[in-house]
């Protein structure tokens, strides 16, 4: 097995999804949770399951936990034994950290006591959610470092130019990857001079302000 290693402290239903995602992405997954019951029914699909208290010192520092690309801690309802956690793993040179925090005063706490990156799984489920609802014709847009690809539906004042005429590119930075039309299968784009129908769908990857003013504030 190739890819990264990999911790997941705390088996909740956030922390046992993303282990098992991450393990059958090719990464190296160790897990660690007191809760027995929890560590048998995720065994057989990570690379290492321990029974153990991750505030406890001495557990942390037998796991050796700089040869992890970074420790997630998931367990936000337990957060004295997060704060803990977080601690140690600093003191034990962790590469990097990610924190769950369940309110803004935890992420503020983790933050300043060294979380390299706070996760809030709810704030970024109900973020996208009213991404959705609200830009009714983008159907997927996702962020990273700046940048965003974004599934679009074509808006009606680009329907019947092509994209040589629309000049995304020079407009906005906004790079067309794939088209797909109505019924069909999705396809690479290779004629600028491919003329845009109702229905079109495009894959858009460029800045996240230029996706929502030229596909969301044209309409």
């Amino acid at each position: 097995m190739s890819g990264n290693y990999f911790a997941v402290f705390g088996l909740g239903v956030f922390g046992t999804r993303l282990a098992v995602e991450l393990s059958r992405a090719g990464n190296h997954v160790t897990v660690v949770d007191l809760d027995r019951d929890r560590i048998n029914d995720i065994r057989d699909k990570v690379t290492e399951a321990v029974i153990g208290d991750i505030s406890s010192e001495e557990v942390i520092r037998e796991m050796n936990v700089k040869k992890f690309s970074a420790v997630i801690l998931a367990m936000s309802s337990h957060f004295e034994a997060e704060l803990l956690a977080l601690t140690f793993l600093k003191q034990e040179g962790a590469r990097k950290v990610y924190a769950k925090a369940g309110s803004a005063i935890q992420q503020q706490i983790l933050y300043r006591l060294g979380a390299d990156e706070i996760i809030q799984p709810e704030q970024a489920a109900a973020e996208r959610l009213s991404r959705r609802l609200t830009l009714d014709n983008i159907s997927e847009f996702v962020e990273f470092k700046g940048s965003a690809i974004a599934e679009v539906i074509v808006p009606p004042d680009m329907v019947g130019k092509s994209l040589r005429q629309l000049d995304l590119r020079n407009r906005g930075n906004i790079n067309v990857l794939l088209i797909q039309k109505p019924g069909e299968e999705t396809e690479n784009i290779w004629d600028p001079d491919t003329e845009l129908e109702t229905g079109d769908m495009l894959t858009v990857f460029g800045s996240k302000r230029a996706i929502l003013e030229i596909f969301h504030l044209q309409k």
